[in-house]
């Protein structure tokens, strides 16, 4: 009878193994990230800044910068300064009360598709805002592929975005091959909520 205990524990400590769990006001999400993937250390208020900056001077839609950014984490692959990464955060919900969940979503789709400002013809960009359920909470997918037809290289970023406990939730992921898309995926997709 012990020893069957002892491996009923061993299995459950090592299913949660790597596994984090992140508050989002009184709503806790269990996540784990990806094998190979690394904490980053960044200066994220230096990124937050720069980004409020862009977006001021492009918006001209009415969409609101929020002032209350969390962010929850930043991983990386191992061996990946710029690409295969995966940024976590959630903020003020005014854009999703103004427009509605699926409203901001397709909202943002549109302004991935023309920002930043590209006329070059050798770069392919496409969009899609798909609608999913992570662990029965409905999500917003957003995602951009970039292709430089002439250097025969793509990459992707996914914006996943819900509205939990009141607040935007996002996670904000890029990649550049197959492999780690369906290391990144599968982790977001199997994360649950409490």
């Amino acid at each position: 009878m012990k020893n069957i205990i002892l491996i009923l524990l061993l299995a459950i400590s090592f299913q949660s193994f790597g596994q984090n769990n992140y508050r989002i006001e009184k709503c806790i999400w269990n996540y784990s990230k990806p094998s190979e993937y690394i904490s980053r250390v960044d200066n994220f208020e230096k990124d937050v800044k720069t980004g409020e900056e862009y977006i001021k001077k492009q918006k001209e839609d009415g969409v609101t910068v929020s002032t209350d950014d969390k962010i929850l984490f930043s991983i990386a692959k191992t061996d990946s300064l710029q690409m295969n990464i995966v940024l976590a955060s959630y903020k003020d919900n005014g854009n999703i009360e103004r427009f509605t969940l699926k409203g901001y979503a397709e909202k943002l789709g549109e302004y991935f598709k023309v920002n930043p400002k590209n006329d070059d013809p050798k770069i392919i960009v496409t969009v899609n805002v798909n609608e999913l359920l992570i662990d029965e909470t409905k999500f917003y997918l957003i995602r951009k592929t970039i292709n430089y037809t002439e250097q025969n290289y793509s990459y992707s970023s996914d914006y996943y975005v819900s509205e939990i406990q009141g607040k935007e939730f996002s996670i904000a992921v890029v990649y550049d091959n197959d492999a780690d898309k369906l290391k990144i995926e599968k982790s977001i997709l199997e994360s649950t909520f409490e």
